[in-house]
């Protein structure tokens, strides 16, 4: 590090005074010497050179510069930004942007109630409380949001390039494998392993015979029918047999099995299925914990490769916020049909995929092309100590032109393909009410009179839920409202204040290895904060207007009550509906808040205090929810503006069921009021009061109408047994 600018003055200073002293002493070796005769004038001394400090000036805060898998000497990272250099924090208390306590070294910090919470777990620590209780169940948590740190990846990655069995490991079966294995019960895995077992045997005795090493060469016309037939049988089951076996060799190698009980060779049993999906979260696919799609990619990649890419993501999205970018591709265009807007220079311009050159950029300056030397790199970091940042530089891709530190931002939520009519029939049956296009939310910037896409994020809608109503569970459509509000607040960490008609079941969680009063217990998780609250681990408010008073208070109207926010509940997302919010992975959630508040002039008004409790009655048993904290509140100083467009109205129904419709009872065969009436429900929502059915003891129904003997459709009626008595 260059010395600071007053030592470098006085360094100046000095030079200059030597100087001085050099051409004011004259030479005084004659002194004492023979006359030299009169003396001469001395002669003007030569003007003093112009003395310039080529040193460059001192950084503020020097950092590591890395390319090409190495340092390459240091920059400031004070003007790294200014430089297209982006500027990274390794270290182990590294958050999102939204769990911070303060915006600048100079603010004061406003705690924050959850980031301890979210450094343990992102550190795979699991705290002695429901959190932990919680984590430890879920064991990896970069799919629901909380990215693991390096220093739990390096010891992944440590504990992967030990395992002995994972080079025997045959991926082949996988590789050519392009169907889909879904799980359906024990019984039925295990007897088509059992099947396929038996064939098996079959058509290697038939290959010996034959002395041939493939099923292709046997020679189909010489074989008898029981013969070929087994070949064919063999032939179409061995695809998924083979990729169900190599799975669980993979999945046995990496002790996914471990503490699950036995496996059957070849099934998709449950235990091969509950494996599968501990897997699908470890390595952030979205899966069921089935074989297919996104799951077979990661199966097909090395255990070592699985871990690079997750090295690769962690690092990409630590760099996403850093830059404070979004464009992930996904409003990019095809190269065929690019997405592009107009420049400064009048030509069109792509919209880029930031995320992807993000990564590339990454692979390229830390040298993270294969899984030795991402570990390398690990390693080369050392010990990371908590508490403190560990600042390095990379160079960014080029922003777009329409970036700036305050951007006009807009979100527009198309809700997609709308069905209203109640989706059961007289029987109880659900009506199908198929959806070809799913609700979208798209984030837009403005630039030069164009509204630009920059992200497309698939999120939800409303639909019919469940609610307390007259103290009965019952059917009602919750509404997605749509129209133009705002989003004035962005909530980190945020609490649900679950309503009155919440059912009291929906609050509580079971808690295994208890029993009694202690078999249930209120879940926190639900209300929050936590990564699998309601409202996940970030929340954007939806208003209609904000108004401010005098003192600059700014106050949301027509507040009903929904959010833009993130959800454990990850395969739902692209699938079902919600209570009328619109829902986004967590880490999409977070990382679109994160830059809104990149890009948006904002007030941190820090961690909310509430009052709140709620008996819960259940199964005879009273449970207190107490709540005590809200969310991490940050106010915008310019609300973002939301358009919820009304999407396209499928079905007989134009608007949605305002009131609430009983549940089908499957013992009394009907749908049941809360007064215990029975009622005729069309797809409309017209409710039509009907005897209510007597149920029998051989599980059929009697209208109280009918005479004993006569049929209801579903169930012959035989005379009562004896003693029995309506």
């Amino acid at each position: 590090m260059l010395p600071p600018l007053r030592a470098r003055t006085c360094w100046s200073l000095a030079l200059c005074c030597a100087a001085a002293c050099l051409f004011s002493c004259g030479d005084s070796g004659n002194a004492g010497g023979l006359d030299a005769g009169p003396s001469q004038p001395a002669p003007p001394p030569d003007p003093e050179p112009h003395r310039v400090d080529s040193r460059p000036p001192p950084m503020h805060q020097p950092v590591d510069l890395w390319e090409d898998g190495r340092t390459e000497g240091q920059i400031d990272a004070a003007e790294a930004s200014l430089e297209g250099f982006v500027i990274l924090d390794l270290g182990e208390e590294w958050t999102p942007y939204i769990f911070t306590e303060r915006g600048t070294p100079e603010e004061d910090a406003l705690p924050n109630a959850y980031r301890p919470t979210y450094l343990a777990l992102a550190r795979g620590d699991f705290p002695d409380d429901h959190h932990g209780e919680r984590a430890r169940r879920d064991k990896y948590l970069e799919l629901f949001g909380i990215m693991p740190t390096l220093k739990l990846l390096r010891e992944r990655l440590q504990a992967t390039n030990r395992l002995a069995c994972a080079s025997e490991l045959d991926l082949a079966p996988l590789a050519s494998f392009e169907g889909f294995v879904a799980y359906r019960n024990n019984d039925t895995a295990r007897a088509n392993a059992r099947r396929f077992q038996i064939v098996e045997r079959q058509v290697r005795s038939l290959l010996t015979r034959h002395h041939v090493e493939s099923v292709d060469e046997l020679p189909a016309d010489e074989l008898a029918d029981r013969d070929r037939g087994a070949v064919r049988e063999y032939t179409e089951d061995a695809p998924a047999a083979l990729a169900v076996r190599a799975t669980q060799a993979r999945l046995e190698c990496e002790g996914f099995f471990r503490g699950r009980g036995r496996f059957t060779r070849g099934a998709m049993d449950w235990v091969t299925h509950e494996a599968l999906a501990e897997f699908e979260r470890r390595n952030r696919v979205y899966g069921w914990g089935f074989i297919g799609r996104d799951t077979l990619e990661a199966l097909r990649r090395t255990p070592a490769e699985n871990e690079r890419q997750a090295v690769i993501r962690v690092v990409a999205e630590r760099a996403m916020h850093a830059a404070g970018v979004i464009e992930d591709g996904s409003t990019s265009g095809t190269d065929e049909e690019p997405r592009t807007f107009e420049g400064a220079d009048g030509e069109r311009h792509r919209v880029p995929n930031l995320e992807a050159d993000i990564e590339a950029a990454i692979v390229s300056a830390f040298g993270l092309q294969t899984p030795e030397s991402t570990l390398a790199w690990l390693e080369s970091m050392g010990e990371l100590p908590a508490g403190q940042e560990h600042l390095v530089a990379l160079r960014g891709p080029t922003l777009p032109e329409y970036y700036s530190d305050d951007m006009p931002l807009s979100v527009e939520i198309d809700r997609g393909d709308i069905w209203y009519d109640f989706p059961y029939d007289e029987t109880g049956a659900e009506l199908p009410q198929p959806v070809q296009r799913r609700p979208r939310l798209t984030i837009f910037t403005e630039y030069r009179d164009q509204r630009i896409p920059l992200a497309r994020f698939g999120t939800t809608i409303g639909g019919w839920r469940s609610e307390l109503v007259d103290g009965a569970v019952m059917w009602k459509y919750k509404n997605s409202p749509v129209g133009p509000r705002l989003w004035h607040q962005i909530v980190a960490s945020p609490v649900w204040i679950p309503p009155d008609t919440t059912p009291p079941r929906d609050l509580l969680v079971r808690r295994p290895g208890h029993s009694g009063a202690d078999a249930w217990g209120v879940n926190y998780h639900e209300t929050g904060p936590s990564y699998a609250s309601a409202y996940g681990l970030v929340a954007a408010y939806h208003a209609r207007s904000v108004d401010e008073d005098d003192d600059g208070n700014r106050r949301a109207r027509g507040d009903e009550g929904i959010r833009t926010h993130g959800s454990v509940d990850y395969m739902s997302i692209m699938r079902r509906h919600s209570h009328g919010c619109h829902r986004l992975h967590n880490h999409i959630a977070v990382r679109l808040m994160s830059f809104v508040l990149a890009h948006r002039r904002h007030r941190r008004v820090g961690q909310q205090t509430v009052a709140f409790s709620r008996n819960l009655e259940h199964d005879g048993h009273t449970y207190r929810l107490d709540l005590d904290k809200g969310g991490y509140i940050f106010e915008l100083a310019e609300p973002v503006h939301v358009d919820v467009l009304e999407g396209r109205i499928r079905g007989s129904r134009g608007s949605p069921i305002d009131h609430g419709i009983p549940k089908w009872n499957t013992e009394i065969g009907a749908y049941l009021l809360p007064d215990g009436g029975a009622v005729a429900v069309s797809r409309n929502g017209d409710m039509r009061p009907i005897p209510r059915p007597i149920p029998i003891p051989d599980g059929g129904v009697l209208d109280a109408t009918m005479d004993a003997g006569a049929s209801t459709g579903t169930a012959t009626i035989e005379p009562l047994p004896p003693g029995f008595q309506l």
